[in-house]
């Protein structure tokens, strides 16, 4: 038999609950409905500024990476290759992702697009180059395809993409970034250092380190013992000397060059060319990483001079070692700056920069095993710019303007623009677009044009194309009420006690963005939102250069404190029905005691 009391409690937590769902049901229904934008597995006409194609054995891990860029503004939506092979139609699958690509910029201007996998989950286009170096074949891997919307890479029809009869011109519609990965471990520790790197970077002084390393490509040479020069000296350094000169003012910089052997650089320096510096400064973080050398699938390696037979400073061949097969004369010592299988470096957790490879086959993602670029992102950098074979560098660079040909030519222009815009993915667009315009207006000989299309289609990045590169030690943003009441509610945002202008303020819930507007020029921002109904989304404010501000929805603590009615109206019954149960339980003990009397007075009566 069930006792009286249980059942007063099991009623009363009835009510409890029964109001507690009223307050939660209130609670929803008070927030206002308006458009929203929803994380959906189908194409709608609402926009889609920030794509992620992947597999879906990737899906679920990458889904923490488009939830924050929604919280910053950028609608994401994650498509997997499972389905555009099932929904799009081309030639091969390369070209299906890029209808798909085009489909979502048309309908819902998607602007940014990440390639998470590697070249077995996402091919590149293997598209036409016309090098007449036959050691890597005649295509490369070329990304930049699938930023190109506006032109038909293979405009004949006969299979083959960017070949002279087609059309392309490299000036990206989307802006492309590959996140490369091999399993789901490897995918989830990409993205958790992207969300790391953007929401709690480790702040500090590396922020504005920049570690230039660079061999001497070419000594001087002869190639038929006449102690002339028939082929000048490439020193990667005076390319990295250029560069430094144009770094921001607040940035500091290493030097590492060629000190060894009989031949070193010319050019002013800090350390000597070595594995040991190089892990060194790796190690204590960097922000902008330069590297001008000589490259494999899996390695940086540099030339050190040890023997010069007839004592003339030339490095003697018996004939044009490229293009005649001419044999070293003289005696030299290959040393590796960087090898994937044997070199291990490690930075501190967090401290990751973004790097420019000016150096031959470094990111040839299709290769059996990690290239060197995805080595890199793996382990020490936040994004990195690499060409897919092999890759031609300026002979006898020299300083201009615009920063010269070839690999050099664009690795100067990705800084330039890197340093302006911050973001990677653009930066290398615009690098490419500015290094077509600068050379259709050069005054300079154009020679061998088909190296310079083939530096322009190899070179690809690996790593998020949109995260912003930090360029200065950051401020944290903060936030402030300044007032409320029942249909608004009023911030300022601020970093160091300094009003923030311009300021990105997002309200989302399940993948929803709800609202978003920017602060004035004050720093304050109203949203027409009252306390209550902030406290059920995820509030974040951000702004390029900042640490980010955010508070869940789904913290212990709501963040912004309110009382509504139905709080003080549950409050009030809980107590009522407390200290109504606690009456009828005293009274009843009262009442048992008083029977318990009567009983032992009966019994006393009958002994």
């Amino acid at each position: 038999m069930i006792k009286k009391k249980n059942v007063l409690f099991v009623l009363l937590i009835i009510l409890i609950n029964s109001l507690y769902s009223i307050r939660i049901q209130d609670k929803i229904s008070s927030f206002p409905t308006f458009p929203s934008i929803r994380l959906s597995n189908s194409i709608s006409n609402t926009s889609i500024d920030y794509l992620i194609i992947t597999t879906n054995n990737f899906e679920d891990i990458l889904e923490s990476l488009a939830i924050w860029k929604t919280q910053k503004g950028l609608i994401s939506k994650i498509e997997t290759v499972e389905d555009i092979e099932e929904h799009y139609q081309g030639r091969n699958f390369s070209e299906k992702i890029k209808n798909c690509i085009t489909s979502y910029h048309t309908n819902n201007e998607t602007q940014w697009v990440l390639l998470a996998g590697d070249h077995e989950h996402l091919p590149s286009q293997y598209v036409r180059i016309y090098d007449n170096y036959s050691l890597d074949g005649d295509y490369i891997s070329c990304d930049s395809y699938y930023g190109d919307l506006n032109n038909n890479w293979d405009l004949n029809n006969d299979g083959l993409w960017g070949t002279d009869q087609d059309e392309f011109d490299l000036e990206a519609e989307v802006y492309v970034g590959r996140l490369s990965a091999n399993n789901r471990r490897e995918m989830a520790s990409l993205v958790q250092k992207l969300l790391n790197y953007e929401k709690i970077p480790e702040i500090g002084n590396w922020m504005t380190e920049t570690i230039l390393a660079s061999a001497i490509l070419a000594f001087d040479q002869d190639w038929d013992d006449d102690n002339d020069v028939d082929f000048e000296e490439c020193d990667g350094n005076r390319y990295l000397n250029f560069l430094e000169n144009h770094l921001p003012s607040n940035f500091r910089s290493t030097i590492l060059a060629l000190t060894t052997g009989i031949k070193g650089s010319n050019y002013p320096y800090n350390l000597s060319l070595s594995y040991e510096n190089f892990r060194d400064i790796i190690t204590n973080g960097f922000n902008i990483g330069s590297f001008s050398l000589h490259g494999t699938e899996t390695s940086l390696s540099y030339e050190e001079w040890v023997q010069d037979y007839d004592g003339d400073m030339l490095y003697d061949y018996t004939d044009d070692p490229l293009f005649e097969n001419g044999t070293q004369v003289d005696q030299s010592m290959w040393k590796r700056l960087v090898d994937t299988s044997s070199y291990t470096i490690e930075p501190e957790e967090n401290k990751l920069g973004i790097i420019f490879l000016v150096a031959c086959s470094t990111g040839t993602f299709d290769w059996y095993e990690d290239c060197l670029a995805e080595y890199f992102l793996k382990n020490i950098a936040i994004g990195c710019v690499a060409s897919s074979y092999v890759s031609w560098a300026e002979d006898q660079w020299y300083e201009r303007e615009h920063g010269g040909w070839f690999a050099e030519g664009l690795a100067f222009r990705f800084w330039e623009q890197l340093f302006q815009i911050s973001q990677p993915g653009k930066a290398l667009a615009y690098a490419k677009a500015d290094y077509i315009s600068d050379r259709n207006n050069s005054t300079e000989l154009y020679e061998y044009p088909e190296w310079h299309d083939k530096v322009l289609k190899q070179f690809n990045l690996f790593g998020d194309p949109e995260v912003p590169i930090w360029l200065n030690i950051p401020e944290k943003l903060n936030i402030t009420e300044i007032s409320s009441n029942n249909e608004s509610t009023t911030f300022q945002v601020s970093a160091d006690n300094i009003p923030i202008v311009n300021c990105t303020i997002t309200l989302t819930k399940e993948n929803i963005l709800l609202w978003e507007e920017k602060t004035d020029d004050n720093g304050i921002i109203e949203l027409p939102f009252n306390k209550d109904q902030i406290n059920q989304t995820t509030l974040t404010v951000s702004k390029m250069g900042y640490v980010p501000y955010q508070i869940s929805s789904n913290e212990e603590n709501s963040h912004l404190v309110s009382i509504k009615g139905y709080d003080i109206l549950i409050f009030s019954m809980i107590i009522v029905g407390l200290i109504s149960i606690s009456f009828i339980h005293t009274k009843k003990r009262i009442f048992k005691k008083k029977n318990n009397r009567r009983k032992d007075h009966c019994r006393l009566h009958f002994i």
